[in-house]
């Protein structure tokens, strides 16, 4: 072991002249210090168009619903902030009844237009998912929203609960459906002409 010869460890950073390169030939002529060695990192391209393809579709039902709901708290809550205003200022008992209305309408507006923003998602980056996975997220967060109000108790019967069911979620997953086609048409459409 004492007769093996003393190997030196180049110091990175040194700039010592005449120093072997790491690739282990002789300095270059001239005394003059080498030039480190390039390395070439290799490069992984991706081409944009499988972007979701390693998810399974059933992933995107889970997707949609989240992007569904973050889109329909701040627009339900913008619509009820308005609809409130509103009925302070008519302290007509006759205008409720129209106010009620509106607020019901509003908010129908507001989970579709959540729902057609949910599905477009799922259309558009979703991978092998499409319209029936956009459709069933909005179907789910129907679900959801209508059994928060039933556990909040408000008043109707059975026949109500089970057509409000109904309504909330064809609208659901019509809305996310439409969203979802909208999504697979961006999709598949050409992208503009690039510029030389």
């Amino acid at each position: 072991m004492g007769d093996a010869p003393k190997r030196r460890l180049p110091v990175v950073g040194s700039g010592a002249a005449g120093a072997a390169p790491s690739g282990g030939g002789a300095a270059p002529p001239g005394g003059g210090a080498a030039a480190p060695e390039k390395r070439k990192l290799p490069v992984l391209q991706s081409s944009g168009d499988d972007e979701g393809e390693d998810r399974p579709p059933w992933h995107w039902i889970a997707l949609g619903t989240v992007a569904i709901f973050i889109a329909w708290l701040p627009l339900a809550g913008l619509v009820n902030t308005l609809l409130r205003k509103m009925i302070e200022r008519t302290g007509d008992a006759g205008a409720e009844g129209s106010v009620r209305l509106a607020m019901v309408g509003l908010n129908v507006i507001a989970f579709a237009l959540a729902g057609v923003a949910g599905g477009y998602l799922v259309g558009r980056f979703g991978g092998r998912a499409g319209r029936r996975e956009a459709a069933a997220s909005g179907a789910v967060v129907a679900a959801l929203a209508w059994a928060l109000a039933l556990a909040e108790g408000a008043p109707a019967g059975a026949l109500g609960w089970a057509l409000l069911l109904v309504v909330v979620v064809t609208i659901g997953s019509a809305a996310s459906y439409a969203g979802g086609s909208a999504g697979l048409r961006s999709r598949a459409a050409p992208g503009p002409p690039r510029s030389r």
